[in-house]
């Protein structure tokens, strides 16, 4: 793949299309099917997904229209934030009901959060605590989503349970392998998301990250497996890659009810490292069901401040690989032209 740093994602994504063609020719030319080649290469229940997720032949571009339009809600208000990175947690949750109206058009708050949790649901709500004490997702907007869970959707409180990579028994147990088709790599998810999580709701901080990437919503579900350490690494076949693979799998794709990135203070450029240089003040969140969408509409507000540090583009070319991939399998939408983005200022 190209490594230029102006490639667009119209641009990637057509050299994903490039790539995908190749491969369906080698399965052809093997006698397989593009199904057939994909599950001998993962030998594993994530090559069923992600081969499902992309018909035989299917370019980028086609498995985009077989997508449903993404629905994003970007929340702000300027008073979320009190002092340096401590927030109001009043204002939090008013931003969190605000976000949950707009993105499911429900008349009331508490219908709104019954589209998330249902009283007989077991809700993990997956946090990103890596960067404390000042660049993990505000643990205020957890307790939030916890407790208009319990009040609006009535779901047991006792069954609702915030994690991160400490995961208490017995749900830190460890789920027979899944294997991601694009590296052969084997991963295991911890029971909570296999066996007994029936709803997942994804917290994450929005920051940049060593390389021109991004942590976001799928990469925050390295704190559900076993090996993170095995997917990191930029290059194209690594990270934009593997990330996507793994919140194709089944468990996770089918059970996460609701995407939240933490946007009140991003950073833009270094990571994974705090660096107050490159932190600023944004205040807002952003909410949605699409994980992609939610990721892309992220990385526009970072390479948006990105361009106007530098006085010049700065993309983020590593992102904007793991954003079209992403699209490309099926998982979300990352064109801006596939979202319908949503812009609630408070206040």
């Amino acid at each position: 793949m190209s490594c230029d740093h102006h490639l667009s994602l119209a641009g990637i994504c057509a050299d994903f299309a490039r790539r995908e063609a190749r491969l369906a020719r080698r399965a052809a030319a093997a006698g397989l099917s593009r199904r057939e080649f994909l599950q001998m290469l993962a030998a594993g229940a994530a090559a069923a997904t992600v081969a499902s997720a992309w018909p035989r032949g299917a370019s980028a571009a086609a498995v985009a229209e077989t997508l449903p339009r993404s629905r994003v809600v970007l929340v702000t208000h300027p008073e979320v934030l009190l002092k340096e990175y401590r927030v109001n947690p009043p204002i939090v949750r008013q931003m969190l009901d605000r976000a949950l109206v707009e993105l499911t058009g429900k008349r009331t708050e508490a219908e709104a959060w019954q589209a998330v949790g249902r009283e007989d649901d077991f809700v993990a709500i997956k946090h990103n605590s890596i960067g404390a004490p000042t660049l993990h997702s505000h643990t205020e907007i957890s307790d939030a989503v916890s407790a208009q869970l319990a009040a609006g959707a009535k779901v047991k409180p006792e069954r609702i349970l915030l994690v991160d990579r400490d995961i208490p028994a017995p749900y830190n147990e460890l789920s027979p392998p899944f294997t991601l088709p694009s590296r052969g790599l084997k991963t295991h998810l911890r029971r909570l998301y296999t066996d007994q999580a029936t709803a997942i709701v994804n917290v994450t901080v929005l920051k940049a990250h060593f390389g021109d990437g991004l942590s976001e919503a799928m990469k925050n579900h390295l704190g559900s497996v076993n090996n993170p350490a095995a997917f990191h690494g930029w290059e194209p076949d690594r990270l934009p890659h593997s990330l996507p693979e793994l919140s194709a799998l089944e468990p996770l794709r089918r059970k996460t009810r609701l995407v939240i990135i933490d946007a009140i203070r991003p950073l833009f450029a270094g990571g994974p490292a705090d660096n107050p240089d490159y932190r600023w003040d944004y205040r807002g969140l952003i909410v949605a069901t699409d994980p992609v969408a939610a990721s892309a509409v992220g990385l526009r507000i970072l390479e948006e401040k990105r361009a106007v540090v530098r006085g010049q583009e700065w993309p983020m070319t590593a992102a904007r690989q793991m954003m079209a991939y992403a699209q490309s399998i099926g998982l979300g939408n990352a064109a801006p032209d596939r979202i319908d983005l949503i812009r609630a200022n408070m206040g």
